[in-house]
């Protein structure tokens, strides 16, 4: 027998069951609403704490792991481009440096002046290879004033250290490095392109192929495959000819004697441009000679006449400071023309050879019209 006894709790009426043994068989429990929650809240927490620890099945594992190297092989595809693309933009860059350290940057102005600097300004030449922008070789001994060194490139050119001529006023000689670099872990000065590459002929040329050739520079990087030319990165034309020399000046001949027209007599006259002492020098003539006529009484008192003077090609006027002086071109020794007398107004032999305040000085700067002035009066 179930006895049915109900009770009120809070608002919810619940219904209790007592239960007696009947026969031997015992009679269910019908357990109350709210243990019945709670204990079927518990199996679900339970179920799920049992799928939590189970963990992922080998397919979502698969799954993930595919994503994930697929998401990997597309950034390096990125980022392989992109470090391709940096050191290719580096080794342009550093083309530059190395055509700026050799024929400066003459668009640049310094006080209103072009600004003079790099190798060929200091030197006179084109470097014969890169080693010679970056460091001396050995000192030639006995020593001597100023210093010798031997060419990092070969023995066969001597490199003057940095030094101003007595005799001209002229500064001329190695005061670089042309471009700074640190060392290498080995001890060695060098100036790679972007890729790093190097070769056997690293000591003179830093892994580039550097070509001089007549009065013109050529380089070339390896590029990313140093065994293959499809990726090299040239540039055929890094410094040409008239990147750094001067071929013709205009000199304009002023009279300034109380009148009298000059010169009395016709004279032969050269141009004469220093490069560094009285011994170094060029000289420019009319371009059909070797001189240039002037017919007397041309120059008329208290005015000036110009004339242009061209350089022979294997004659040329490197860029830089230089100083010039109008010479007596002499037809009866031509073979001498460390005799050439200076021209004042006429070629007296007593005029003398030009001496410090004889040489005027200016800037030769390549692509630009250069005009001297020359004062005659006797």
């Amino acid at each position: 027998m179930y006895n049915d006894e109900r009770s009120s709790v809070g608002t919810h009426t619940v219904a209790h069951y007592k239960h007696e043994t009947h026969a031997g068989v015992k009679a269910p429990v019908c357990l109350p609403t709210r243990e019945r929650g709670n204990e079927e809240g518990s199996l679900q927490r339970r179920s799920a704490r049992t799928r939590a620890a189970a963990g992922f099945t080998l397919l979502e594992m698969v799954l993930v792991l595919f994503l994930m190297a697929l998401v990997a092989s597309a950034g390096l595809m990125l980022t392989e481009g992109v470090e391709d693309q940096a050191k290719y933009d580096e080794t342009k860059r550093r083309m530059e440096i190395i055509r700026k350290a050799i024929v400066g940057d003459p668009t640049r102005t310094v006080n209103g002046s072009p600004e003079i600097s790099g190798f060929v300004a200091d030197m006179g030449r084109l470097p014969k290879c890169l080693a010679e922008l970056l460091a001396l070789g050995d000192e030639i001994k006995p020593e001597t004033a100023p210093k010798t060194y031997q060419s990092p490139c070969d023995d066969s050119p001597t490199i003057t250290e940095w030094d101003v001529d007595d005799d001209t006023g002229i500064g001329s000689g190695w005061r670089g490095p042309y471009i700074a670099v640190l060392p290498e872990r080995s001890g060695d000065l060098r100036f790679r392109d972007g890729y790093g590459n190097s070769d056997a002929n690293d000591a003179l040329n830093s892994g580039w192929a550097f070509l001089v050739t007549s009065n013109e520079i050529s380089l070339t990087s390896a590029g990313f495959d140093a065994v293959s030319t499809d990726d090299d990165v040239s540039a055929d034309k890094l410094v040409v000819e008239s990147d750094w020399q001067v071929t013709d000046i205009n000199v304009t001949f002023k009279n300034e004697s109380i009148g009298d027209d000059l010169p009395v007599a016709n004279e032969n006259l050269v141009l004469r441009v220093y490069l560094s002492d009285s011994t170094n020098y060029v000289d420019g003539g009319g371009g059909t000679n070797d001189y240039f006529t002037l017919v007397g009484d041309a120059v008329a008192a208290n005015s000036s006449i110009s004339q242009s003077f061209i350089f022979s090609t294997d004659a040329t006027i490197p860029l830089g400071r230089r100083g010039y002086a109008i010479v007596c071109h002499d037809s009866a020794e031509p073979s001498e023309p460390d005799n050439f007398v200076l021209f004042d107004g006429d070629c007296d032999s007593g005029n003398g050879v030009p001496g410090n305040k004889d040489i005027s000085k200016f800037i030769a700067v390549p692509r630009q019209t250069i005009n001297l002035e020359w004062i005659i009066d006797e």
